[in-house]
């Protein structure tokens, strides 16, 4: 067991962790199973040079986007089926898993509906405080939307007009559809080979 201080990021302590754990228990063969928020790029580049150690872990939002516009993510195969394994020139060595959960896909949908129905509530009602000239003042006015953005975390799906006098906005259509087209879909990154887990073992061992 190790302490840090607190606010450390797990990126930080990962390496230092894989070299305790293999010379303390004189490990071989390692496979570390993280979150996309633990097991980064960087830290895969470092791992790389470590024999022995191989690693599960998926792709970012951003990373699973460029897939698709690439070409190399075709949600038409999802109509077939739930999984599939796809290869990418900028994931060399690596196995890439694509996984579709309807369920999730509705949740997400149905979350985000929300979050943006509380921000249009809030949104509108400074928007009439501007309107009666109870809120005036660009600064003032960027304030108290920035309190409802920062709230919900809606930015990135909406369009905003800030004036002295004036405060407007409107729902980015786009962006909405554009975020929920990979509603429920994630990407399996893993460097084990086919020959030691299976595409479905390897998403079982990324969920539990």
């Amino acid at each position: 067991m190790s302490v840090y201080e607190g606010n450390t990021g797990d990126p930080t302590t990962l390496l230092e962790q894989v070299t305790k754990v293999k010379d303390a228990f004189g490990i071989k063969n390692l496979v570390l199973v993280g979150d996309r928020g633990m097991i980064t790029q960087k830290q895969i580049d470092s791992l790389k040079d470590i024999e022995g150690v191989d690693w599960i872990s998926a792709l970012k939002t951003g990373g699973i986007r460029e897939l698709l516009h690439s070409g190399a993510l075709q949600m038409g195969l999802f109509d077939e089926r739930n999984l599939f394994e796809l290869t990418h020139p900028d994931f060399p060595g690596e196995r890439l898993i694509a996984c579709r959960n309807p369920e999730l896909a509705k949740m997400r949908a149905a979350k985000r509906q929300d979050l943006l129905l509380a921000t249009t509530q809030e949104l509108d009602k400074v928007k009439r405080m501007v309107e009666k000239g109870r809120l005036t003042g660009r600064d003032k006015i960027g304030v108290r939307v920035g309190r409802v953005i920062n709230k919900y975390k809606m930015a990135k799906h909406l369009a905003l007009v800030i004036d002295d006098g004036r405060f407007d906005y409107e729902i980015r259509q786009d962006q909405v559809a554009a975020e929920a087209a990979l509603d429920g879909i994630y990407v399996i990154r893993t460097s084990l080979p086919k020959e030691r887990i299976s595409a479905e073992d390897a998403v079982r061992s990324y969920k539990s």
